[in-house]
């Protein structure tokens, strides 16, 4: 086996951080045992020469770097460990070596030779054929001539994050917020992220921005996540930008926060704001008649509208179809619900309008929750867990009415934690 470059101790102390956090239980008896940050050998050793080496302009692979990335691949694939766990390792030494064909121009013969080596290993190994074949399809999509490189992030991200994180909706512990934070110092560590930070980092603040958004964060683990962000800039000034957007979208878009006012023209073009609906449950539903998931989603505020009608609730939408006329129309003819609506669809894309980008919204649906105060109570319920959100938020309402008054008689709120996930009749 070749000599690899080992990680830098600075990313041993990562992980020893991400372990010895996980673990944390601090003074009230909180947390709880975590989850070791168990990631795969070929995602903490650099064992491919850097990825900057294959930037060619789009000219022609050369020879020499196309063997030295050939005989890497076959010296990664055949390293003890990798046989050992083939299906856990082998898909990051895959993607290492698809990613370095994404930019570079590669020959004919050179996809010829891939192919063949790739087929002569299946056929010495059989039992890995299967890996080797579904990591075969990454090949054609990206390694001929893919105008980006794709992200090691995306191949590694998931052993750093686990369904240990979500806490469904309920208040984190503070072993799941410090595991969090250890995860992510673990992964922004590795050799491959380090070599390319401005990239490989956003995934990876992504996914913690949104793990945050599956449960409630206090103000003290809030204030420990805003630490650990400026730790992380004051050894990456440069990308000072980056981390500062995302420290703003912990700040403003994770349950617990107060949600930033919105200020914008209905789809009449007439200017509101989201302030104006302070003391109403609210629901911001970012959507687009382009989008079939978004309108799948139409009966159940249908049915919210209808259900709720004179109660405390407003639906709110931000559209972003190019031309406003789509969801006019929609509007017109009652498939789009009659709630009011931002037109948001201004950018050079419909979907990079100006709240779209300000909520850091890269999926549709993005449904939130607010409370009558403007805090987020919960991101990303839809169907009937939606209808139940916004049933048990009056339900808290109305029993804080009834604790404070001496009525006798307080308004029920119907329970729909039963409701289920499919369009109300």
């Amino acid at each position: 086996m070749r000599k690899r470059v080992l990680v830098a101790t600075a990313v041993a102390g990562s992980f020893l951080l991400g372990f010895l956090i996980s673990g944390a239980v601090d003074e009230s008896g909180r947390g709880g045992a975590g989850p070791e940050i168990d990631l795969p050998a070929a995602a903490t050793q650099a064992w491919f020469p850097p990825i900057g080496d294959y930037d060619t302009g789009g000219e022609p692979l050369d020879d020499e770097r196309f063997e030295a990335l050939l005989s890497t691949l076959d010296e990664a694939l055949t390293a003890d460990e990798t046989l050992a766990d083939f299906e856990r390792e082998a898909p990051i030494h895959l993607w290492n070596f698809i990613r370095r064909l994404a930019v570079p121009r590669v020959t004919e013969e050179q996809n010829e030779r891939v192919s063949a080596f790739l087929e002569g290993f299946a056929a010495q190994h059989p039992d890995h054929r299967a890996v080797i074949e579904s990591n075969m399809a990454a090949l054609e999509r990206y390694g001929h001539a893919s105008p980006t490189v794709p992200a090691f992030s995306s191949k590694v991200s998931n052993f750093g994050y686990r369904e240990w994180f979500d806490s469904e909706g309920a208040p984190f512990s503070d072993a799941q917020v410090d595991g969090m934070l250890g995860s992510l110092d673990a992964m922004l560590g590795l050799p491959e992220t380090r070599a390319d930070y401005g990239t490989e980092s956003r995934l990876h603040f992504t996914l913690l921005a949104n793990r945050l958004q599956k449960g409630q964060v206090s103000e003290e683990q809030y204030a420990r996540v805003v630490a650990y962000f400026d730790q992380v800039e004051a050894r990456h000034p440069e990308f000072g930008e980056t981390i500062a957007e995302y420290r703003l979208r912990v700040a403003s878009f994770t349950p617990g926060r107060v949600a930033p006012n919105i200020v914008g023209t209905d789809t009449e073009g007439v200017e509101f704001a989201l302030e104006d609906y302070r003391g109403n449950i609210v629901v911001l539903i970012f959507s687009g008649e382009w989008c079939g998931p978004c309108i799948g989603e139409y009966p159940f505020h249908h049915f919210i509208l209808e259900q709720f009608e004179g109660q405390p609730v407003a639906l709110l939408g931000i559209n972003s179809d190019a031309d406003v006329e789509t969801i006019r129309r929609a509007k017109a003819t009652g498939k789009a619900p009659s709630y009011r609506t931002w037109w948001d669809g201004h950018g050079e894309k419909a979907t990079s309008g100006p709240i779209a980008s300000a909520w850091n919204v890269t999926g549709w649906p993005a449904i939130y929750v607010l409370d009558e105060e403007g805090v987020i109570r919960t991101v990303g319920d839809r169907g009937g867990h939606l209808i139940a959100t916004v049933g048990d938020l009056l339900t808290e309402r109305r029993m804080r009415e009834l604790a404070n008054s001496d009525a006798v008689q307080v308004e029920t709120i119907p329970a729909f934690r039963t409701m289920p996930a499919k369009p109300p009749e």
